[in-house]
């Protein structure tokens, strides 16, 4: 009997210092147990990304344009008649452009970027079938790099376009188009950062920045996420020494509005005031501080609407339409989503002065970049 009492006691004393054991283990290391749970939550990369290739693959194509270039002999005038050769013709060169396109209707009309196709005289646009159309330019906009074309043809798959608003940075990504003329190429990678700017690639910058590699030929192709639908279209790569894996491309909500306008204009109607800002690389050459607050007026064009409101260089825009001008990109985007004739309401300051300005804008003249 003592036995048995003292087998159950040696039982019941050890569950009870389990426990106790136990219990102190979780209230002091609590995160052993959210580390188990988390880890068991966690979604397994998926080891294949081949579904969401699939279905983008046929709305991608392969753009080939080509222009006439005319070679001038670098010869003065004098030495040209000396030699016999004032009466000979210039020679015209012809130049091969590679690119890349997304179908954006069953239709034919395609969207790619503006410096694919800028001077062409041929376009030809090689479907993922291998066929090959010869394609119309149907307009451009030089000012986010974006063009549209047609070709004739039915029944393709137009491209799903992704709310580019709701990519994060660490997303995952595909670059799908036509490097070095090696079509429906794709890679991998994430999206790197958002909002891009002073890249000198176009007057409007907000681009997604990528590793996924986009090369010579990729312009104008797709960046797609995991589900096969399009968030942007790659339209350049960093090529300082050295960079790696810096690349871009214009954001999906951008290209479809771009694209809206153009189909319904055949252009992209901004208002323009004719003014210059300063840039940091301005700042820095001329050693000006840049002020605290808005942006700083550079230079204005004769002729135009800034001028003739007397803007003059060193003028700090802060505000239009009640709206706080935060920087360079910002004063482009807002002047470049007005219309020629609207009147907008401007603020600064003027040699130590407030201005307040009712100016209108006019047309953005075609050769401003």
């Amino acid at each position: 009997m003592g036995n048995t009492q003292s087998i159950l006691k040696f039982i019941i004393q050890s569950i009870v210092a389990g426990l106790a054991i136990g219990f102190l283990i979780v209230y002091f290391k609590p995160d052993i147990l959210t580390d188990r749970s988390s880890q068991s939550s966690q979604v397994p990369a998926p080891s294949s990304y081949a579904p969401a290739v699939n279905k983008i693959a046929p709305s991608v194509v392969s753009i080939y344009a080509q222009s006439e270039v005319i070679r001038r002999r670098n010869i003065s005038p004098e030495l040209q008649r000396f030699m016999g050769l004032s009466s000979l013709v210039p020679q015209s060169v012809t130049q091969q452009y590679l690119g890349s396109g997304v179908v954006m209707s069953a239709d034919g009309y395609i969207v790619t970027n503006y410096h694919v196709i800028k001077n062409a005289t041929q376009i030809i646009v090689s479907l993922w079938d291998n066929s090959l159309l010869e394609a119309k330019l149907i307009g451009s906009d030089s000012v986010t790099d974006i063009a549209v074309l047609k070709i004739e043809a039915l029944h393709l798959t137009p491209a799903t376009f992704a709310n580019s608003d709701l990519t994060q940075t660490g997303d995952i990504v595909m670059a799908i188009g036509n490097p070095y003329g090696l079509s429906q190429s794709v890679s991998l990678g994430i999206v790197s950062a958002k909002g891009r700017s002073g890249l000198d690639v176009s007057t409007i910058e907000n681009f997604i920045q990528t590793d996924a590699a986009i090369n010579e030929g990729n312009s104008g192709g797709a960046l797609i996420n995991t589900n096969g639908n399009v968030v942007g279209i790659s339209t350049a790569t960093f090529n300082e020494s050295g960079a790696q894996g810096i690349n871009f491309a214009i954001p999906a909500n951008a290209t479809k509005l771009i694209m809206q306008e153009i189909l319904q204009n055949g252009k992209v109607h901004r208002g323009w005031l004719g003014i210059e800002l300063y840039t940091p690389q301005w700042f820095y050459r001329s050693r000006i501080i840049k002020p605290k607050q808005g942006v700083m007026v550079l230079g204005v064009y004769p002729k135009y609407p800034a001028i003739l409101a007397g803007f003059r260089q060193g003028d700090i825009i802060t505000h239009i339409n009640d709206t706080e001008i935060k920087n360079r990109r910002h004063y482009l985007e807002f002047i470049a989503q007005s219309k020629p004739g609207e009147t907008l309401e401007i603020v600064g300051f003027s040699g130590g002065k407030t201005f307040r300005k009712q100016v209108q804008t006019v047309e953005r003249p075609a050769q401003i970049r």
